[in-house]
């Protein structure tokens, strides 16, 4: 569905949630530099992932949603939260457009699949991660590492939570899964390599 396709209400709404979750990045992280849509007219889904260069300052690179809490699942009910994933200025190897690509796969995977936006959550290596990245697997959880202001941000008529997408490797997502987030927050303090970046062992 092309947003000319919403009706005059769904546009207002879209406009007035991307006003404010839009003004609330760019307030954060400065310019985004690309816009990638994704829709569906069937399921009168609408998703836009905005990218976010890394700077001198921070030198992380962020991909992040406008539109995905008001996406529906077949059950009706709907997503209720944004999403942003950050990975390293050099994104593990491949392009801005490869990881739009893998991003809204797995967007458009989460909302036919998943009950809910229940967290942590994770999903299981996929075919659909880089070839290049060896954490092909995900953790979708709280946000961390950014300002408090991100956790919900406020659209007028309420807030929105943003949750942060994570890469993670096969073994980590075992062990999420086996023996609980805090042991997957243990295994990062204790490693060598960042938490955004894809290509680590």
């Amino acid at each position: 569905m092309t947003f000319e396709q919403l009706s005059d209400e769904e546009r207002f709404s879209l406009d007035i949630r991307r006003t404010y979750l839009l003004g609330t990045y760019m307030n954060e992280w400065g310019m985004p530099e690309r816009r990638m849509i994704l829709s569906k007219m069937e399921r009168n889904i609408h998703v836009e992932m905005y990218y976010f260069p890394a700077t001198m300052q921070s030198g992380i690179s962020r991909f992040v949603t406008v539109g995905l809490s008001q996406a529906t699942r077949p059950s009706g009910e709907q997503v209720a939260a944004e999403w942003m994933l950050a990975l390293q200025s050099d994104l593990g190897g491949v392009t801005v457009e490869r990881v739009n690509t893998y991003l809204a796969d797995i967007i458009s995977h989460h909302i036919e699949n998943a009950p809910n936006s229940d967290i942590p959550r994770v999903m299981k290596s996929s075919g659909l991660a880089p070839a290049e990245w060896t954490a092909t697997a995900l953790l979708i959880d709280e946000l961390r590492g950014e300002n408090e202001s991100l956790e919900h941000i406020h659209t007028g008529q309420g807030t929105v939570p943003l949750l942060w997408v994570i890469p993670i490797t096969a073994h980590e997502a075992d062990l999420i899964l086996n023996q609980g987030i805090e042991e997957f927050d243990i295994h990062m303090e204790n490693s060598d390599y960042s938490i955004i970046d894809p290509c680590r062992p």
